[in-house]
């Protein structure tokens, strides 16, 4: 055998197709993906790797040193957003939500001259339970899926961090509090980067006693200054704590751009969405998801997705 049939030889015995299961210690390894028969699936090949290689996504830019696996099959069964389905109700739900959004972002022209951090967007509701987290992951992985978009998911529900937990990590992971606490930290040390290219997280941190004084520090606003304006292409997206029970959301709400509201259907009262709009009474960019409702309504979009006072079913 000739030195080129040896190098095809090593070259093919290297990348061997891996039948599904037969590396558990793979770190990329991912639950079967439906309809695709085991002996097609090569090595980390998950949903978001073959959307990669056919262009229909781009590499990130800037290399995070800690990268994680997203739990795909985990996030199916809480009924997050599929990445091996994705013509689906929800899938097109949250391409209707994220058109404004990035179309905010884009823009150069800010209601009431508002420029800050265009490209932060702050997730929050009323009070828990309205499906906040569950509408910021969502959105986050939509937007993930687009061509010429990064995506930074910061878990900034310090008291109660719920974002991380449902992508795997745990609460003792160092990530925003250890940033406001030292703020000659590099971010991109605390910042993990999926096997999802364009889809980066930033846990909670461990949790603190003064959580409201770190939130509202000089700290947080030139670290949210700081990662909108070093990364222009990037959408930063906090899934922050409840208008009604924190005061540090409010905090937050100043330093975002745009700020997505999830109401929950049957549940929150008018009364309550009136209170946290007081809060906010001052920002330009408010946006509704309506979340939870019972059955599809014949039209869906039927008071669409904007700034202001327009409502989107999230199912």
């Amino acid at each position: 055998m000739g030195a080129i049939e040896k190098a095809i030889a090593r070259f093919n015995a290297a990348n061997k197709p891996l039948v599904q299961g037969a590396s558990a210690e793979d770190p990329l390894s991912i639950p079967p993906i439906p309809g695709v028969p085991p002996k097609t699936v090569m090595k980390a090949e998950n949903p978001a790797v073959q959307l990669v290689k056919s262009g229909s996504l781009r590499s990130s830019a800037a290399t995070s040193n800690k990268t994680f696996t997203l739990p795909y099959k985990a996030m199916e069964l809480e009924g997050l957003l599929s990445l091996s389905a994705p013509r689906n109700q929800m899938s097109e739900e949250y391409r209707a939500i994220k058109r404004p959004i990035l179309a905010a972002v884009d823009s150069q022209d800010h209601l009431d001259g508002a420029s800050v951090n265009r490209n932060v967007i702050m997730v929050t509701s009323c009070v828990s339970g309205e499906g906040k987290t569950f509408s910021a992951i969502n959105l986050a992985l939509s937007i993930a899926l687009e061509k010429d978009r990064e995506v930074l998911l910061v878990d900034g529900d310090i008291t109660n961090p719920s974002c991380g937990k449902r992508l795997g990590f745990d609460n003792d992971r160092p990530g925003l509090t250890e940033l406001l606490h030292n703020k000659d930290r590099d971010p991109e040390e605390l910042i993990w980067q999926s096997d999802l290219p364009n889809f980066r997280f930033l846990p909670a941190g461990i949790s603190h006693n003064h959580v409201t004084e770190l939130l509202s520090s000089k700290n947080m606003s030139d670290l949210v200054d700081g990662l909108s304006r070093n990364y222009p292409d990037r959408v930063i997206i906090v899934d922050s704590a409840p208008l009604l029970l924190t005061s540090e959301a409010s905090i937050v709400a100043d330093l975002a751009g745009q700020i997505v509201f999830v109401v929950s259907a049957e549940s929150t009262t008018r009364g309550m969405v009136s209170d946290a709009l007081r809060i906010v009474n001052d920002h330009s960019r408010v946006g509704f998801v309506l979340n939870k409702t019972r059955k599809a309504q014949n039209n869906i979009y039927g008071y669409g997705y904007g700034y202001g006072y327009g409502f989107g079913n999230t199912g």
